[in-house]
C-alpha cells in the first residue's frame, strides 16, 4: 500500500490537532468515528464505561459517530469519507480491512484499531513497537500463531480428522492478500505437521458461501473452519445446515459470533472486552496529546475458549474433559 507523506506539523503532539465541536457551555466535545461491520452492544457498553473511568463522558466530552458496512466492503470508502468530512478527531476501526480503508482516506486523523490481523505486514505500521504513522491499536494475530492453535483444538476434539474444510472470507476485496496469507501459512504449517489436508474455499461475497459448502461436501471434509470476516457472520444458516447434516466438528476465530448463536462448536479468540478497554486507553492517550506513532501496537493479554455443548450433542461428539476444564465458557 502506498504510504502518503505526512504533514510538516506531525512532529509535536497529535498527528492532527483535534477539531472538536464546542458545546453550549464552551467545553470542547470531541468527535470519535467508528467504522465497523455491524453494531454490537459489547462495544458501546464497554467503550463508554472505560472512557468514563478515564474521565471522559459521552455527550459531555465526546460523541460517537458510527458507520456500518453490514458486510458490504464496497461501502467502506464512502462511509469512512463521511467520517473524515465531518470531521472526526479520531477514527476507530474493527478489522484490518477497515483500518486500511481509513488509512487510504487520511494520513492525519489518528486511527486506532480495535482489532486487526497483521498491521505491519499489510503496511499500516512500520513495526509493532513503533508504528510510526497515524495508525496504532490492537493486533489479535501478529506473532501468536492463533490459526495453528485452532487446528490443534479441533483435532483435540476429534483426533481422527483428516480433511479440514475452510470457509475463508479473509481475502480480497475486503482484506489485503498479505493479511490472509500470514494466517493461511500458519494453518498450512500446522496441517502438514498433523497430516491434515486442507480444503480451502475463498469467499468474496454472500453468494459464494453455499457453493463453497457444496465443494466441502463433495470433498467429504470431516471438520470445518469458519472465519468471521464481513461475509460469514451474516450468513449463518447455510453453515448451520451443513454442520447439522454432516455432523462434523467446527471452529471459528471470533467468540462473539457463530458459536454463541449455536452455529459452530467452538471459538478461540482474543477477549473482545479486553480489546475495547485497550482501545479506550489509546483514545485517552491521544486526546491528552500523545504522539500516535510512538504508541506501540498491542497484542492480546488473553484468549478465550468457548464450547457449545448443544452443538456437540447434536453431532454426537463427546468433548474431552481436559478440554472442557480449559474452556472459559461452556454453553449448555
Amino acid at each position: 500500500m502506498e504510504r502518503r507523506a505526512f504533514l510538516s506539523g506531525i512532529g509535536t503532539g497529535l498527528l492532527a490537532a483535534p477539531r472538536a465541536a464546542v458545546g453550549q457551555q464552551g467545553v470542547k466535545v470531541y468527535r470519535i468515528g467508528l467504522l465497523a461491520t455491524r453494531p454490537t452492544a459489547v462495544f458501546s457498553e464497554n467503550f463508554e464505561s472505560e472512557m468514563h473511568k478515564r474521565g471522559w463522558r459521552v455527550d459531555r466530552d465526546y460523541t460517537l459517530e458510527s458507520r456500518f458496512t453490514d458486510g458490504d466492503y464496497q461501502r467502506a470508502p464512502r462511509l469512512v469519507a463521511e467520517l473524515v468530512n465531518l470531521p472526526v478527531d479520531i477514527l476507530l476501526t474493527f478489522n484490518t480491512s477497515n483500518a486500511r480503508v481509513a488509512r487510504n482516506a487520511t494520513d492525519t486523523i489518528p486511527i486506532i484499531m480495535i482489532t486487526s490481523g497483521y498491521p505491519v505486514e499489510v503496511g499500516l505500521a512500520v513495526s509493532l513497537a513503533r508504528p510510526g504513522g497515524n495508525v496504532t491499536g490492537n493486533s489479535i494475530y501478529a506473532g501468536g500463531e492463533v490459526f495453528a492453535k485452532h487446528l490443534l483444538l479441533i483435532r483435540e476434539v476429534k483426533p481422527s480428522i483428516r480433511k479440514l474444510g475452510i470457509v475463508w472470507d479473509y481475502g480480497p476485496p475486503a482484506f489485503d492478500p498479505r493479511d490472509g496469507e500470514q494466517a493461511l501459512a500458519e494453518l498450512r504449517k500446522a496441517a502438514g505437521a498433523l497430516g491434515v489436508t486442507l480444503s480451502l474455499q475463498m469467499i468474496r461475497s454472500r453468494e459464494d458461501v453455499i457453493p463453497a459448502l457444496a465443494v466441502c461436501e463433495r470433498e467429504h471434509v470431516d471438520s470445518l473452519y469458519v472465519t468471521t470476516g464481513p461475509v460469514n457472520g451474516g450468513v449463518p444458516q447455510p453453515i448451520l445446515q451443513f454442520l447439522t447434516k454432516h455432523r462434523v466438528p467446527s471452529i471459528t476465530d471470533n467468540s462473539l459470533s457463530l458459536v454463541r448463536d449455536g452455529v459452530v462448536l467452538m471459538a478461540y479468540s482474543a477477549n473482545i472486552r479486553d480489546l475495547i478497554v485497550r482501545t479506550a486507553y489509546f483514545v485517552d492517550r491521544v486526546l491528552r496529546g500523545a504522539k500516535l506513532g510512538n504508541l506501540p501496537i498491542e497484542l492480546p493479554s488473553r484468549f478465550e475458549l468457548i464450547i457449545n455443548l448443544k452443538n456437540a450433542r447434536a453431532i454426537g461428539l463427546t468433548i474431552p474433559q481436559s478440554l472442557l476444564a480449559r474452556a472459559d465458557q461452556v454453553i449448555e
